[in-house]
């Protein structure tokens, strides 16, 4: 079990207590599904989708709304967002029926051990059920489902200023990157972009659609395609998108899939973090994998604090990289796929 996330090995090490059919909400770990009644998974993560999808005969949901389920009760692994915690409890409200049992499990920094002052008042006060592996799995009661969840009453609408245009409008919801609001490295990223005409764009891990929609309005005629990992992001894009006249391609993935076709122009703010953790294994494959993304002399534009590492990684794929712009906290890089330089070999005499 060495492999499978903390909460998970708890969940598996007391698998005796979970007596009825569960829907599963952000399970990371596909395993546990040998040990527990599973009616259905819930999965706001595309990487956790796909694992179920391989490796589980078991019905799994990808989206920002829940599904239909015929579960008697729920599991929760913890997200460490409060709003989106309240968010999912609430989600969960609406679709499980009266005195289902709301099992809640996460690590001991995910603000578990203050989940009480958080909770719904549809649901009975949390009992704590065990601890370990550094985990804590607690256990609280729906008692007053409702029908009134919607999904629409967590957005959060701010505006940026974008010369030449009226403000652009921006859609976030809990979970979502920056939430509420707009992060400072993208808005120093946006100061530097130059102002491309035409080609494809691809904006990775999107968050709300800040970068790509600016470019958009910027240039209509590039074809701008908005990836993410979180189903939160992108219900958020899509509102963002929808609000500026804007189209575009969203595509849940973790990381670049090797099915993506070449883009023109690549801008990103790449994450740092899986959940709690400090995670450089997603930049350090975006990084590693984005040049063969790239078409022939196509540009890879991103910011990043200046602390992490990624002009040695940047280096090493594209052979050089240009810090465009840097202040106290963040840089901004840039990297051109050139082509290979051909050498020419000496005619003999």
């Amino acid at each position: 079990m060495k492999h499978l996330q903390s909460p998970s090995q708890l969940i598996l090490r007391h698998s005796e207590r979970f007596q009825q059919p569960l829907l599963l909400v952000n399970a990371p770990d596909p395993e546990v599904a040998a040990e527990l009644q599973v009616a259905g998974t819930w999965n706001l993560h595309a990487g956790y989708h796909q694992r179920w999808q391989q490796q589980s005969e078991q019905p799994s949901h990808f989206g920002e709304t829940p599904p239909a389920t015929d579960a008697e009760g729920a599991l929760l692994w913890l997200p460490k967002e409060k709003q989106l915690t309240d968010y999912l409890l609430r989600a969960l409200a609406s679709i499980l029926p009266a005195n289902a049992p709301v099992w809640l499990v996460g690590d001991n920094r995910s603000g578990i051990k203050s989940i009480h002052k958080i909770m719904p008042e549809a649901y009975a006060p949390v009992q704590r059920v065990t601890s370990g592996n550094h985990s804590l799995l607690l256990c609280s009661e729906l008692r007053e489902p409702s029908d009134q969840f919607s999904a629409d009453s967590y957005l959060h609408q701010c505006e940026l200023e974008q010369p030449g245009h009226p403000p652009l409008q921006l859609f976030s919801l809990p979970g979502v990157f920056a939430f509420p609001s707009i992060d400072k490295g993208s808005e120093m990223l946006l100061k530097h972009l130059p102002r491309w005409s035409h080609g494809n764009v691809l904006d990775f891990a999107c968050g709300h659609g800040v970068l790509g929609a600016w470019i958009n309005r910027a240039a209509p005629a590039l074809e701008v395609t908005y990836l993410d990992v979180s189903a939160m992001a992108l219900a958020a894009c899509r509102k963002t998108l929808a609000a500026n006249d804007l189209t575009g391609t969203l595509l849940a993935h973790d990381g670049l899939s090797p099915t993506l076709k070449k883009y023109k122009y690549m801008v990103s703010h790449p994450p740092f973090h899986t959940g709690l953790a400090t995670d450089y294994k997603i930049g350090q494959q975006f990084l590693r994998e984005a040049r063969q993304h790239l078409q022939q002399t196509g540009e890879l534009w991103l910011v990043a604090n200046r602390f992490l590492p990624w002009p040695e990684l940047i280096v090493e794929s594209f052979g050089h990289c240009d810090k465009v712009a840097e202040d106290n906290r963040f840089a901004v890089y840039r990297a051109v796929n050139k082509p290979p330089v051909k050498i020419r070999e000496r005619k003999r005499r």
